[in-house]
């Protein structure tokens, strides 16, 4: 059962622990006063700005601003998460940790055990059994040794149609708890119910932890070169994995990365490369999941990493993929260094082809973001030295460097700028505070009541300066419309794109203006009035009509994180982007329904039946995809769904316990006396579609 620990337990923590002692254990204090004083830990300095008050039970640098209690400290210093730092500091203090019940936790912890267990599973079958060889021996080819893959759980999905079902069996986990980790997916012929498919079968499996070290999901490699499937698959989201909060190896990494000298994290594109930066001794290597990097990712590696250095692929796309994860850091006001690598090159064939030496000389040879901007956009130039050309690139340096916080390093970056393209420091400063004006002048977006934060919690309003009730606000764009509109402004042109958006995507789906007004403009480009083309087609209308921010910085950007996620396609994304769309709007639909009347909530799920069907229905219109590769995009997509139609089977069957007894004898009735037997009512549509399974 799923546990927390009380605001009385934590308090009392707190007053037990005195945080001199536990600041003092790891840095030398001496006494300022009524307070103490070090050389800050967390940056380096001569003069000691780093003070601890112990009436406040508190410490706070003057130098770098980082600031907390006994938790945080810990948490910072030892990279360990909330809880780990309340488990130790509770047994230093000697109290007894008092845990009441979290029934939100339940589901997480089962998730948690089928994950755990199943990995472990995994492992012994590429240890053990005869049909594992080829996964063996893809190993020993990428030169991925046994102590390799066993630190990174690495393991083999038997082939076996029922092998996951007869696992689950055997260890008490149902069909539907397997659906809902994303392990199986239901069927999509409604006359074989119960044939459910093992979405990892026949894969090299990699298993993906999220910091605490549980696993939490798998990706899952093909291993025939032969075969239709796409060469990786990532589980779908679920409570416990959301890719966009996901780190590959931040829990090998954390520790490593907070005792470094730079506390500098080392961010590479994909899992291989990550695994083979760890068996080269580069241990502060992570990646993010199946997706490019989000401002999430950023915040969760700015809890151990005060700067990090970027390391991926040497083609175009690394490259565009580097400034692109660059300026979400600067973003952040976190410093960045981009290491080059050789054309055709990433960390994971330099290192295993040359060696880690060469691999850290590349390193050693890391520049500035911003360095690394004005290079890669001088190449582009057919004359750099140009008036025109430099006017182009400093302006893009100017516009990369506005949004960072950080009012020195945005300086220094600067300088650094208009040393390298010839320019007066203080021509380029007059520029980046024109453009910071221009952001500030522009209204920030409003947060959504129950919208997450960064961190994970939610968005605290403003009691102190209350905004006055302009009414309903617009939903916020969620992060599938978000893709949607990235999608469509940069593979637009695409006609298998294109079309797989127009069969499958209603536009009553969007709930927000700027996703429907970038669909729109999309449609009229489609038609004729502006072919798409380019990084930034004809969309003056979008952005004069939306504000988002969000959506305004996709325009001009000239690549997508389609890109930025190695084994994808435009036409795998368009497959994920549409079935969360979907999903979302089913979830909603499954929250709807728990207001209203039995007969109403009846008719509604009829209705989601009938439009669920007509999605399912075979497109034959489609002339971009063969029946195969259209038979094998299907399945992408309604693999998206199985999650909340398994949730939504779930609420029928809770809809039909909590109806009343026809017998009309209450529970409390006389057990002596034999009830008449009900008179069953007869089965809705819904019903037997429901017991058949989701399409």
């Amino acid at each position: 059962m799923g546990q927390r620990v009380t605001d009385r337990v934590l308090e009392e923590i707190r007053s037990r622990t005195d945080i001199v002692e536990l600041v003092n254990s790891r840095v030398t204090l001496r006494r300022a006063g009524s307070s103490f004083k070090a050389c800050c830990p967390f940056h380096k300095e001569k003069t000691p700005s780093f003070h601890v008050n112990p009436a406040r039970q508190s410490y706070h640098c003057f130098g770098c601003g980082v600031h907390g209690d006994a938790f945080k400290f810990l948490m910072v210093t030892d990279g360990l998460g909330f809880m780990e730092a309340v488990q130790r500091l509770a047994e230093r203090a000697g109290v007894k940790l008092d845990l009441e019940t979290d029934y939100a936790a339940v589901e997480r912890e089962r998730l948690h055990a089928i994950h755990a267990e199943l990995a472990a599973f995994y492992r012994r079958c590429l240890l053990q059994t005869a049909e594992a060889e080829a996964a063996r021996a893809y190993l020993s080819g990428r030169k991925l040794g046994d102590e390799v893959a066993e630190r990174f759980g690495i393991g083999y999905a038997p082939r076996g149609a029922d092998v996951l079902l007869r696992w689950g069996a055997k260890h008490g986990f149902a069909a539907e708890a397997l659906v809902g980790a994303g392990l199986l997916a239901p069927s999509n012929d409604p006359g074989r119910p119960d044939d459910y498919y093992d979405r990892f079968r026949g894969r090299l499996m990699f298993p993906i932890a999220d910091a605490q070290g549980r696993v939490v999901a798998f990706s899952g490699r093909i291993l025939d070169p032969k075969a239709h499937p796409a060469k990786y698959v990532n589980s779908p989201e679920t409570p416990i994995f959301v890719k966009s909060r996901i780190l590959y190896a931040l829990d090998k990494a954390r520790a490593t990365i907070v005792r470094s000298p730079r506390r500098e994290a080392l961010v590479c594109e994909g899992q291989i490369d990550v695994i083979r930066c760890h068996a080269a001794g580069f241990d502060t290597a992570v990646a993010s999941q199946g997706t490019a990097f989000t401002r999430d990712h950023v915040e969760i590696l700015k809890r151990y990493a005060d700067s990090v250095l970027l390391v991926f692929d040497g083609d175009a796309a690394g490259r565009k993929a580097a400034l692109r994860t660059g300026g979400l850091f600067l973003e952040c006001g976190v410093p960045v260094r981009v290491a080059a690598l050789p054309p055709g090159d990433d960390p994971d064939s330099l290192i295993r082809d040359r060696g880690p030496d060469a691999f850290r000389a590349r390193l050693d040879e890391a520049v500035s973001l911003t360095a690394f901007q004005v290079r890669v956009l001088r190449e582009e130039e057919r004359d750099p030295e140009a008036v025109d050309a430099v006017s182009r690139v400093s302006r893009a340096v100017v516009e990369s460097l506005a949004p960072c916080p950080n009012a020195v390093l945005r300086s220094h970056l600067a300088q650094e700028a208009a040393a390298l393209l010839h320019l007066p420091p203080a021509a380029v400063e007059e520029e980046l505070d024109a453009c910071r004006r221009r952001l500030a002048a522009r209204p920030p977006p409003r947060a959504e009541p129950g919208v997450r934060s960064a961190e994970g919690g939610h968005a605290t309003p403003d009691t102190r300066h209350p905004t006055p009730d302009t009414g309903p606000r617009p939903p916020a764009l969620s992060a599938a419309e978000h893709d949607l509109c990235e999608l469509l402004i940069h593979h637009g042109d695409d006609d298998a794109v294109a079309e797989l958006i127009e069969l499958y995507l209603p536009p009553e789906k969007l709930a927000h203006a700027e996703a429907r007004a970038v669909h729109a403009q999309w449609q009229a480009d489609r038609k004729g009035h502006v072919r798409p083309g380019g990084a930034a087609h004809d969309l003056q209308g979008v952005e004069t009509a939306a504000g988002d921010r969000g959506v305004r910085r996709l325009i001009g950007r000239g690549h997508s994180r389609v890109e930025s996620a190695r084994e994808a396609t435009p036409r795998d994304a368009v497959a994920e982007v549409l079935g969360a769309l979907w999903a979302g709007w089913l979830k909603a639909e499954r929250a709807a329904l728990m207001s209203r009347t039995e007969s109403e909530a009846e008719r509604r799920r009829l209705e989601i039946v009938v439009r669920l069907k007509a999605l399912r229905q075979p497109k034959d219109q489609t002339r971009c995809l063969d029946p195969q590769e259209k038979q094998l995009w299907q399945e992408k997509l309604f693999q998206a769904l199985a999650v909340e139609m398994s949730r939504l089977r779930g609420a029928e069957a809770a809809a039909e316990s909590d109806k009343p007894d026809r017998s009309g004898k209450s529970d409390l009735s006389d057990s002596a006396a034999p009830a008449a037997a009900p008179t069953p009512a007869p089965k809705a549509e819904t019903e037997d579609w429901l017991a058949e399974g989701p399409p």
